[in-house]
């Protein structure tokens, strides 16, 4: 019997040998074309259902009986591999992807805490690499993302950035910015873009929750350069200029000198400047009235007062402000990189250098950045890390942007800046031109005027120095699990330094303003002769710690667990403080005592003065905080992965309670990749991955206290003279952060050969606990509370295509994106007037409950009145002129409502065409869906002259005018009501939808991208618009972009 049991035992044993020996081990490393390993790519052999994930490095291991298989290895972002093989192999196979196309989703997204593989993120993620940024050329590293990632919109007017709409009111609206893994706090211009590698947009709960508190309104996170191991050392420089054109002053819609002068004519015989001939204080009148009132006092005949009247009209003053006030932009940027590494180390070093001239002459802006960072790698398990950027930034606003006389008033049209020879002259500003003639024969110093002058005398400079030193250490605990510490030391300095120059306007008109007589005839100067410095400095320290570990680690071939934990603390410290220097002699830095304390008059108007202003002020912030946070990532067979994070914020938050200096915050998210199912054979679609994700992000606001919070005045304003206190708000135990709730769904596919890829994610978002305003009992002496007593609402969608049209020879690939973003104010406890939900708050709009952050409103518009020209409104559903009666029945509920002032639906359409070394790329955006209040004349007291609009032109003036025109009549009398109801009426609201021509680009590179030549033009104009205006949308109010062209060179050896 164990005869036949032996013989068995052995008989199996031969035989599972024999098993054995019929498999064999397959071996591989996925790289891509640049030689750096894809980690997460999926690895398959068919026929069978057999697959694998390769690790960090790219490696990967299957086993397999003997026989003929096809290998196929799939990547998002690189075109399917698959060769025939046949086992065993000697060899270990080595295989390179081929991007599938030039997308801006690339092998990996960057949460600020970690590299994701994008085939294994749950999130809602946007990258943009290193190609797409250099494709643009700009200063500001934020501007080339425009009309570039889906979701991302440019603001002309508020907050410059939003990602996905705006989910607070009156709290921080801005994207964090995260910089190598830590907020950044300093000025983003402070960045030089040829250092930044790649740029993550986080849009969702699971890609941005991370960040807690400060991810509310999105992340933007930028990731430097470092240079790679094992790269032979790599030299690069890229050289760029640019120049844009000068702007053409005329395309505002400002008032013609003619029209001016004939305004003022008017005026005159009205007597409308008689009060100010008798006012106290020598109030200035301009020349064309000076001449009208000598006529009038038999001084100039009535010829002389015409032919001079008409000289004047002959003069433009935007002819003089763009010729000495405005010029041709010039831009130049530097820079130069040396990276690599060995297999112990990799390094990147960087120092670049930009040169700003404006297109407002006197205006600039200059910056120097040195960046050095490096790696070792001691051992196969411990790597130290250290980073040192510097930038020093000055930037110059010496020019004024506009003209004003006659306490803010523009400039009148027909002022004269210089004489033929190019000499400054002397306008009217402040005081009249036979009071300020005879100041200097009076003891005084000159009191003239002259613009031109003060441009060549302005020294107004400002200097930031910022410092950032990252260190970090990373230890393998063992296989798997990382251990990470982190650490930034960021500084910044600023300086302001204003130099009133002592032969400036602002220097002279004070010595002169503060003069005093004793009362004998003897004038003192208590603001000494000599230049006023006003200065301005600030300091920042920003301390950021982190621990963290990672865990990173394959179970079997289908299980994959990723999952990182940590703690951080934030420590900032800011100081502010501002003086002026009167008598101060630049060329020794010397300055007078001045009295600060007493009451001065004036000597233009004995009847008011004031202390002499001393410009000092000083302030002191600490910020204290800290988290803990934790993200993990289970992904099953390459095809389900299940995601959730958490995150508690705590900070120093004066007066609330323990529990609520902290908020907890989380997410949690599920990806299917469909494409990777056994029963998945769409050949047309080869890949398909669903999407779906739930959590919070938050928002904070620390200008408020759950204390009484009151501000003190110093008592000059008020009856007693004494010192006093304002309630600003009362007592608040319950103060909480803000929170928003989000819910992405999305879904990425490719089609066969990645001609066509793509992305598309639907979004809701809820704003809860939002810093708000709310009706407080008039009984405790306070009106107003400010607290966590609004809410927001939103939904939209993001959808992303990217195609390969042409692949051979002539090539031809094409992005596209399209964005829908809405929200309204879905609580909002505090009900205004009709009045406050037409002017400008804010958001542009007062918060309504039902209706979107920025909306536009007016009042029904019933066209002009035929026989009179005036503008007709809607009374009780009949049209009617009453316009006190038409304004006080008006309710927020009966206001016309338009829509939305941001666009619903952005977007933008990029082309790019290649052809041996040569490309040609062209970006059009687009914008639709929203309105706009364009600005038209008001009447007033002078007929519109403090305005100055140029719907004066095309008044109605005589009846069958109403059908050319919207612009009401010269009214017969002063009637503000009349100006308020056309200003927000219906005739002056447009569409804002239009499409333009942002930018195209020629690019040649002869050598393999070793030099590459480019020339790129920007601001290329409106190509259709919907306002028969024509107006732009984007810059209706104020000089548009001009357009600019920018040749550069780069270079890599």
């Amino acid at each position: 019997m164990k005869y036949y049991l032996y013989l068995m035992l052995l008989t199996f044993c031969c035989y599972t040998g024999s098993l054995r020996a019929q498999n064999a081990a397959i071996n591989g490393r996925v790289l891509d074309l640049a030689g750096h390993p894809v980690s997460g790519a999926t690895i398959a052999l068919l026929p069978g259902t057999r697959l694998m994930i390769t690790d960090a490095s790219g490696h990967f291991r299957l086993s397999a009986n003997h026989g003929n298989y096809r290998l196929r290895v799939t990547y998002t972002g690189f075109v399917p591999f698959e060769r025939s093989i046949i086992l065993p192999l000697r060899d270990t196979i080595k295989i390179v992807l081929e991007p599938a196309v030039n997308t801006i989703a690339e092998v990996t997204v960057s949460t600020g805490y970690q590299q994701l593989p994008k085939e294994r993120a749950t999130g809602s993620f946007v990258t943009v690499g290193r190609e797409l940024i250099n494709r643009s050329f700009s200063t500001d590293i934020t501007d080339r993302l425009k009309d570039v990632v889906p979701g991302l919109s440019f603001n002309p007017v508020g907050t410059r950035l939003s990602i996905r709409g705006q989910s607070t009111l009156f709290s921080n609206a801005d994207p964090l910015i995260v910089v190598d893994g830590f907020p950044y706090n300093e000025p983003i211009e402070n960045l030089n873009p040829n250092d930044v590698e790649s740029i993550s947009v986080l849009r969702d709960a699971a890609a941005a929750s991370i960040w807690g508190t400060r991810a509310g309104n999105g992340v933007i996170v930028i990731t430097t350069k470092k240079g790679g191991f094992n790269r032979a050392p790599q030299v690069s420089f890229s050289a760029t200029v640019e120049g844009g054109s000068r702007p053409d002053l005329k395309q505002l819609n400002r008032m013609s000198p003619e029209d001016y002068l004939s305004i003022e004519r008017r005026l005159f015989t009205e007597g409308y400047f008689d009060g100010t001939l008798s006012a106290d204080g020598h109030l200035p009148l301009s020349p064309a009235v000076e001449l009208l009132l000598a006529g009038r006092e038999g001084l100039r005949s009535a010829e002389e007062v015409n032919r001079q009247l008409t000289m004047l009209g002959t003069h433009d003053l935007r002819d003089d402000l763009s010729k000495y006030f405005y010029r041709r932009s010039f831009k130049q940027q530097y820079a130069l990189t040396v990276e690599g590494g060995s297999a112990a180390n990799r390094y990147f070093f960087s120092g670049g250098y930009d040169r700003n001239l404006d297109r407002e002459a006197g205006n600039g802006f200059d910056r120097l950045t040195l960046n050095a960072s490096e790696t070792f790698r001691l051992s196969p398990r411990l790597e130290l890390s250290a980073a040192l950027n510097v930038a020093r930034t000055t930037t110059d606003r010496n020019n004024p942007f506009s003209l004003t006389w006659n306490n803010g008033q523009q400039l009148y049209p027909y002022a004269q800046l210089a004489d033929a020879s190019g000499q400054p002259l002397a306008v009217i500003k402040d005081l009249r031109a036979d009071f300020v003639s005879a100041a200097p024969g009076a003891g005084l110093l000159d009191w003239n005027y002259r613009p031109l002058e003060e441009l060549q005398l302005a020294d107004n400079r400002r200097k930031l120095l910022n410092a950032r030193l990252n260190t970090g250490v990373k230890y393998q605990l063992f296989n798997g699990l990382d251990a990470r510490f982190l650490y930034q030391y960021d500084q910044g300095q600023s300086t302001g330094r204003n130099l009133l120059a002592a032969g400036s306007y602002a220097a002279r008109n004070l010595v002169n303003r503060y003069t005093q007589d004793d009362g004998t005839g003897t004038l003192y100067q208590p603001v000494p002769p000599g230049a006023v410095l006003d200065l301005a400095e600030g300091g920042s320290v920003h301390h950021d710690g982190r621990v963290q570990v990672d865990y990173n680690r394959h179970f079997g071939l289908r299980h994959e667990l990723s999952a990182i934990g940590g703690y951080e603390v934030q420590s900032l410290h800011v100081t502010s403080n501002s003086s002026s220097r009167y008598g101060y002699d630049p060329e020794h830095a010397t300055s007078r005592p001045v009295d600060y304390v007493s009451t001065y008059t004036f000597y233009d108007n004995p009847n008011i003065g004031a202390p002499i202003p001393s410009g000092l002020s000083e302030g002191d912030a600490t910020d204290h905080s800290r988290s803990y946070y934790a993200n993990a990532a289970y992904t099953y067979d390459g095809r389900l992965t299940f995601s959730a994070s958490g995150r508690l914020d705590q900070s120093n938050l004066f007066g609330v309670r323990t529990n609520q200096k902290g908020v907890p915050l989380y997410s949690a998210g599920f990806s299917w990749n469909l494409s990777r199912e056994a029963f998945y054979h769409l050949g047309w679609l080869p890949e398909l991955k669903f999407r779906a994700t739930f959590g919070y992000n938050g928002n904070i606001n620390k200008s408020l206290s759950a204390f009484t919070t009151a501000s003190y005045l110093d008592g000059s304003t008020s009856q007693t003279g004494l010192p006093y206190a304002k309630i600003i708000n009362p007592p608040n135990p319950s103060l909480r952060w803000e929170r928003v709730r989000n819910i992405n769904l999305g879904v990425d596919f490719a089609l066969a050969d990645h001609r066509v890829a793509g992305s598309l994610d639907y979004y809701l978002k809820k704003g809860i606990d939002l810093i708000g305003q709310a009706a407080y009992p008039p009984s405790t002496g306070i009106t107003l509370f400010t607290g966590n007593t609004a809410g927001t609402s939103g939904h939209g969608l993001d959808l992303n295509i990217d195609t390969r049209n042409l692949t051979r020879r002539l090539g031809w690939a094409t992005s596209f994106f399209l964005s829908y973003v809405t929200d309204k104010v879905s609580r909002y406890d505090r009900q205004a007037s009709a009045a406050a939900y037409l002017t400008d708050g804010p958001l542009g709009a007062y918060p309504l409950t039902g209706r979107p952050l920025f909306a536009v409103y007016s009042y029904g518009w019933a066209g002009l009145d035929p026989s009179t020209g005036d503008p007709q409104g809607y009374l009780d559903g009949r049209v009617s002129k009453d316009y006190a009666a038409i304004l006080a029945a008006a309710t927020p509920d009966n206001l016309v409502f338009h829509g939305s002032s941001r666009p619903l639906v952005f977007g933008a359409l990029r082309n790019t065409f290649s052809y041996g070394a040569w490309s040609l790329s062209a970006n059009i955006s687009y914008k639709l869906g929203y309105y706009f209040r364009r600005t038209s004349i008001r009447y007033g007291a002078d007929y519109g002259l403090f305005g100055q609009n140029g719907d004066y032109a095309v008044r109605w003036q005589q009846p069958g005018d109403e059908t050319q025109t919207v612009v009401p009549s010269l009214p017969a009398a002063t009637d503000n009501r009349r100006d308020e109801f056309y200003t927000y009426s219906s005739a002056l609201v447009e569409k804002g939808d239009h499409v333009r021509l942002q930018d195209v680009r020629l690019g040649w590179s002869p050598q393999k991208g070793s030099l590459q030549l480019y020339v790129y033009a920007a601001n290329l104009g409106i190509i259709w618009r919907a306002n028969k205006a024509h107006l732009d949308p984007d810059y209706f109010n104020t000089y548009p972009l001009t357009r600019t062209i920018a040749c550069g060179i780069r270079y890599k050896y």
